[in-house]
């Protein structure tokens, strides 16, 4: 019997970015799933939890930052880690990730396909 294999949820406007993602995790032997905004995010987070969360920051509508803010109020029991995906180096927006708790690690636009391996891969070792 196999065991069950690991599963992210990546939130990511750009097509073709989360297809890139997603042909990486599943070399990685990992199951994901692409939302491509913030509310088809918590449409899909009532359904199932990941294990990890891959999540842009700079989408229409809804930005990253707020989508962390309606899980901790949805769900405040939730742990799954975030992996923060963005094309912005500034400090400011680290600087509201250091208040979000469950970040993991940053991402900056654009990464190498094995940092982004390394990075899920701790990510899923932490949960």
């Amino acid at each position: 019997m196999s065991a069950i294999p690991p599963f992210v949820l990546i939130v990511e406007d750009s097509t073709d970015i989360a297809l890139l993602i997603q042909a990486i995790l599943n070399n990685l032997g990992v199951e994901s799933h692409h939302a491509s905004d913030g509310i088809k995010a918590l449409d899909f987070l009532a359904i199932r939890q990941p294990d990890v969360m891959l999540l842009d920051i700079g989408m229409p509508m809804m930005s990253g930052w707020e989508v962390l803010n309606e899980i901790k109020n949805r769900w405040p029991e939730s742990s799954f880690p975030v992996i923060v995906l963005t094309a912005f180096e500034d400090p400011a927006n680290k600087l509201i990730g250091k208040f979000q708790n469950r970040v993991f690690r940053y991402l900056t636009k654009p990464f190498s396909p094995d940092i982004l391996m390394e990075t899920v891969r701790a990510a899923l070792d932490r949960g």
